[in-house]
């Protein structure tokens, strides 16, 4: 039965990713694009060192609290649940790694409590890198400023240990009553958020540089690159934020188009934007698949 269970969630997990990607195809028809395929696959690449920082840092967090995954097992269980984005409800990335992990070397309190740290301190590197490369920009719509601002302090205060601490005595009171205590997230950790999610979101930026470029959209200057962090970093938080809307459809391409669209032009914006959807979702597909086909593999010898 969980061999089914399991088989049957992938279908789900599949079906939602490939109905993404044919609704961003969608928008791109009646548009004639010439892609660079060489730079399209570097901005995929890019995009995949962006999510193995992330990855390795969840791993840190899950540790510090008790965890004992390996390598291959979090990165594994980690592109396997970005999947579960594109299905409503967004429990689903948690239930994703909770089956993909051992549960006697990282207790399920444990997989919940951590994947609930790193994505807020992901989202809040990001939008501090947002608000900062908004700023040195200079030509940011005042809206786009106010809400790297408010994700800015609200995602802060949230991963400041203390507070994330009282939210996790809380929200996990039940489970440390049956005997599985989690351990308090300490300023350690929360610097380290900066040290692999700062480099990670850059990579995430070079990688939608690369993107524009592969559809003859030149943003290779400096400017250019502080507008692709803050961007894409900007983008993502905000489609976070949205907890009622799947990977942040149609909020991620809308601030995208709104942070883009001053320096070059909206419909540049949008069409960089619905080819990054479509990138960035393929290599989750891939290496989730990948990652998943070849841990199955290694556990069956």
């Amino acid at each position: 039965m969980i061999a089914l269970a399991r088989w049957v969630c992938s279908a789900i997990l599949l079906y939602a990713a490939s109905l993404q990607i044919a609704l961003e195809l969608r928008k791109l028809q009646g548009h004639e694009l010439n892609l660079d395929l060489t730079l399209l696959f570097v901005g995929a690449l890019l995009y995949m060192v962006a999510m193995f920082l992330f990855a390795t840092y969840w791993r840190r967090v899950a540790s510090s609290m008790g965890g004992g995954s390996s390598r291959l097992e979090a990165q594994r269980a980690y592109f396997a649940s970005q999947l579960g984005k594109y299905i409503p409800g967004k429990a689903w990335v948690i239930l994703i790694r909770c089956a993909l992990l051992d549960n006697q070397t990282t207790p399920t309190p444990v997989i919940i409590a951590s994947t609930f740290y790193e994505t807020l301190a992901m989202m809040a590197a990001g939008s501090v890198l947002a608000l900062a490369t908004l700023l040195g920009v200079g030509n940011a719509r005042p809206v786009m400023l106010v809400l790297a601002s408010g994700l800015t302090i609200g995602l802060l205060l949230a991963v400041l240990p203390p507070v994330f601490g009282r939210l996790t005595t809380w929200v996990a009171h039940s489970f440390q009553k049956e005997g599985f205590p989690i351990a308090t997230i300490t300023y350690r950790t929360w610097f380290q958020a900066f040290h692999y999610c700062i480099p990670g979101w850059i990579a995430a930026g070079m990688s939608l540089l690369a993107i524009a470029g592969s559809l003859g959209i030149s943003m290779f200057s400096f400017a250019g690159f502080l507008l692709a962090c803050g961007s894409i970093a900007l983008a993502m938080a905000g489609g976070f934020a949205v907890v009622i809307v799947p990977a942040g459809l149609g909020v991620r391409e809308w601030v995208m188009m709104q942070s883009l669209g001053p320096s070059i032009g909206t419909s540049n914006a949008v069409l960089i934007a619905i080819l990054a959807r479509i990138t960035h979702v393929s290599v989750e597909l891939f290496v989730g698949g990948c990652l998943y086909l070849f841990g199955k593999r290694r556990t069956s010898k």
